[in-house]
């Protein structure tokens, strides 16, 4: 079950306290970062689901390192051989 919209509502004037504090304009509430990993594992949870693999987290952080070191190149070099057969066993487990 969600928080009441009470709770939803004080947590909106925290986060764009929050922002504010940071200097960051509230057009950009939708720029995550790394915490939308966190976010996304506690909606999941809320949900009562699996949060985001290990593995996806890594890859992502992975790929944006990579994709600012070598924008054009990036896609065609990859570095991350282990996290890609972490992804294929995990889909393994849903594909029969």
């Amino acid at each position: 079950m969600l928080p009441s919209k009470e709770d939803m509502m004080e947590d909106i004037k925290s986060l764009y306290a929050t922002l504010e504090a940071q200097g960051i304009q509230k057009r950009y509430t939708h720029r995550m970062g790394i915490a939308q990993f966190e976010y996304n594992d506690w909606l999941a949870t809320q949900c009562g689901c699996p949060g985001t693999e290990e593995w996806r987290k890594e890859m992502y952080l992975t790929t944006g390192v990579r994709k600012r070191a070598k924008p054009e190149t990036y896609r065609d070099e990859w570095e991350d051989h282990h996290l890609i057969s972490q992804a294929s066993q995990d889909f393994s487990l849903y594909t029969h």
